[in-house]
């Protein structure tokens, strides 16, 4: 979609926030890009969402209010999936379901660092004895 020096630019203009639900980057630890339409025009862009978002996103759960955030219409949002699942399709000769496998265990890794990073670091001496 956009390489990793563009998408830092678009999570800084949204002040490190998920597009959807404005949790910050810190407590959903990784934010990652969807297309959306900018406020301007009918070119497609990029949005930072948290990882639930994402993948609610991919798999075709966005409801109206969550589309209308990213400024997509219903018929966009379809030609998005159909782009997405044609991207998934051609490539390195895997079937459709391993790849969506594939899929489904990266986002899975990306959402376990992603709670990892957010867990608070105690110290031995502050921990109760049971």
């Amino acid at each position: 979609m956009t390489d990793s020096a563009e998408f830092d630019l678009i999570r800084r203009r949204h002040h490190y926030r998920c597009s959807i639900c404005r949790q910050p980057e810190k407590v959903t630890g990784a934010l990652l890009p969807v297309k959306g339409k900018a406020a301007k025009g009918d070119v497609f862009s990029t949005f930072p969402v948290c990882p639930d978002h994402h993948a609610k996103y991919m798999q075709g759960f966005f409801t109206g209010i969550e589309m209308k955030k990213i400024g997509i219409s219903p018929e966009d949002y379809q030609k998005i999936l159909s782009e997405i699942a044609g991207e998934r399709e051609t490539g390195d000769g895997l079937s459709a379901a391993e790849k969506g496998s594939l899929a489904k265990e990266e986002t899975i890794k990306k959402i376990q660092k992603a709670q990892k990073m957010k867990m608070p670091k105690v110290h031995s001496d502050y921990k109760k004895e049971i």
